[in-house]
């Protein structure tokens, strides 16, 4: 999305005119240096829909909606999946901040949170592959742009001065939002759970049973028959 189509990026085809569809184009003229909104696949079909208007400006300005923002960060090769991220693709964002040091000097631990969900991606790594080949020295890190709100860019913005920025990679068919708390080195080795398996839960005694004995008023009497005897008792009305 946002990058201008070149004339090599072109394949006419031939069809029956009742096979084209509407807004398709029927020479490369009209299509050549226009900005595609979004992700277009080798052998997609160009409409008119699909491409930006000319008139709202050149590069991604033109393909952002409105009350939405383009932020551009700089992110580890293997942070940004090794090259297999695409334009169009929609990842969350992971950061990695080091723990602050309290009134002590103690250091808490390092903690990492999911920041972002299903953050879409305008651009990758435009800049660093040209400056790649420019120089000739395979070196500059990856460029990953990405399409979010006013203060989803503030949070990425800070995130990457403070912390170390990670992308986790989505399905396209995939929107859900998950609860996420973070993880530290306790939750990653399972100490916390370790430590809880130790002490074991904690048992409370039992509360003592104590017999209730009705209080009946009654008469009884000793019935001796021979060297036996028993007691019979009868409720006092």
């Amino acid at each position: 999305p946002g990058v201008a189509i070149a004339e090599e990026d072109l394949v006419a085809v031939r069809m029956p005119p009742r096979f084209v569809p509407a807004g398709a184009f029927l020479t490369p003229e009209h299509v050549i240096g226009q900005r595609p909104r979004e992700r277009v696949l080798a052998n997609d079909l160009l409409r008119a829909e699909r491409l930006a208007n000319p008139e709202s400006g050149q590069g991604l300005n033109a393909i952002i909606p409105r009350d939405m923002r383009a932020i551009s960060v700089e992110i580890a090769d293997g942070a940004a999946l090794s090259g297999h991220l695409q334009p169009g693709n929609y990842v969350d964002v992971l950061v990695t901040v080091e723990g602050l040091a309290d009134a002590a000097g103690v250091h808490a631990e390092s903690r990492t949170a999911t920041l972002i969900q299903t953050v879409f991606v305008l651009a990758v790594n435009e800049d660093a592959h040209r400056a790649r080949a420019d120089s000739g020295s395979g070196q500059g890190r990856p460029t990953v742009t990405f399409l979010v709100e006013p203060e989803q860019a503030e949070q990425i913005a800070h995130a990457e001065r403070t912390g170390e920025l990670r992308l986790s990679l989505r399905s396209d068919l995939d929107r859900s939002i998950f609860e996420s708390h973070g993880v530290n080195a306790d939750d990653v080795l399972g100490r916390k759970k370790e430590e809880k398996r130790t002490r074991g839960p904690r048992r409370t005694a039992p509360a003592p049973v104590i017999p209730v004995v009705p209080d009946l008023k009654q008469d009884c009497i000793v019935i001796v028959e021979g060297e036996r005897r028993r007691v019979e008792c009868t409720p006092t009305p």
